[in-house]
């Protein structure tokens, strides 16, 4: 199951040395995450543990980020998701990875307690 979505970089999301704040760039990847691991629990999740990130080359204002976000382990209650974060910029060629990560969601029922995921909810 799989997850995208775009999002331009501003300058309010930048440092002081106009690379994109890390808590911006893993709340994207949280986010994108999250919607990926829900549609394939079909049901909310919550966020667990943040695993290995890497910002491979900085993120500038200006730069379209593209956020693909794919479930890559289903356990009893949990979903681990692969996220990348592509960047590219306007007038130039290509994408470029600009972040990859590993992050956990549970999957949960209307109290927020743990419940189980099916073991196959099609394709993946």
């Amino acid at each position: 199951m799989e997850a995208r979505t775009l999002e331009l970089v501003f300058p309010e999301h930048t440092n002081p040395l106009g690379a994109a704040f890390g808590g911006f760039v893993l709340g994207l990847m949280d986010k994108v995450g999250s919607y990926a691991a829900a549609r394939r629990a079909k049901r909310p999740v919550v966020t667990v543990a943040v695993g290995s990130v890497e910002f491979k080359v900085p993120i500038r204002a200006g730069d379209l980020l593209e956020v693909v976000a794919k479930v890559v382990r289903v356990g009893k209650t949990s979903l681990t998701v692969e996220v990348e974060v592509y960047k590219e910029r306007f007038g130039e060629n290509g994408r470029v990875l600009a972040t990859k990560g590993l992050l956990t969601y549970v999957a949960v029922n209307e109290r927020g307690e743990p419940v189980p995921v099916e073991a196959h909810a099609g394709a993946d």
